[in-house]
């Protein structure tokens, strides 16, 4: 039986993957044009009868600041990007070590590099569970258990995840090429290496991108589907286009 936790589970996944991809696009569209002169307090409903105040002014430096500015790192590196990345991968984790429907799907999907994904999703919530610092510096504790895991108990020292979606995938329509190339040497690894030096940016947004198709054919192939509304709730309108 398909667990409510996993479907809510993959309902936040993809929430987060979509979250990110309108706030980039927000980003790009803010640091084209000036409209911080559009700035209003405008309130957020805490309760039936209060309200949070969020200030003109606040939000009109931020969109100056990023205007004026489009090349300097913004709040949407950190807390966009960021965030968004370690939601996708969390929860991915969460649904691998919890739903065993899960992960014998991936098993099934992925073969022979299931084990190479599930390592790169642990390095990474790991690394991104414990973030202090804007550029993500490595600490000793984020990946020293895995790393000795990996040596002792399995006698690895690099994990490589290179494939292509249409090796693995029947539901692929796209290019054949199109993968990812993700390799972590964890032997190489020293802390407070940054994360993306490690692994390229454009990578990890591969490898996000990927959780969010995964968590998609599994939903449209292993959950039930929604149950269509009874035809009494709807009746045809007898009016005439024209």
């Amino acid at each position: 039986m398909i667990s409510k936790k996993i479907q809510q589970n993959i309902e936040l996944l993809q929430g987060f993957y979509r979250f990110l991809y309108l706030w980039k696009f927000l980003e790009k569209y803010i640091k084209q044009h000036d409209i911080s002169e559009s700035a209003i307090d405008f309130p957020i409903s805490t309760s039936d009868k209060k309200n949070f105040v969020m200030k003109w002014a606040v939000v009109k430096k931020i969109l100056s600041d990023i205007y004026a500015h489009p090349d300097k790192k913004n709040i949407f590196w950190y807390m966009v990007e960021l965030n968004s990345f370690k939601g996708i991968f969390s929860l991915t984790r969460e649904m691998m070590e919890t739903q065993d429907i899960f992960q014998s799907f991936l098993e099934k999907k992925l073969k022979d590099k299931a084990i190479a994904f599930e390592q790169i999703i642990r390095f990474f919530r790991n690394v991104l569970n414990h973030i202090e610092t804007a550029d993500v510096k490595i600490k000793l504790d984020d990946f020293i258990k895995q790393k000795d895991y990996l040596s002792k108990g399995k006698h690895i020292s690099k994990i490589e995840f290179t494939m292509k979606y249409a090796d693995y995938f029947v539901e692929w329509t796209g290019s054949k090429e199109y993968g990812l190339d993700i390799v972590i040497d964890f032997h190489a690894l020293k802390e407070w290496q940054k994360i993306f030096d490690i692994i390229p940016l454009h990578q990890v947004y591969l490898l996000a991108e990927f959780c969010f198709n995964l968590s998609e054919i599994f939903r449209t192939t292993m959950l039930p589907s929604p149950k269509k509304p009874s035809s009494k709730h709807y009746r045809k309108s007898s009016r005439k286009r024209n």
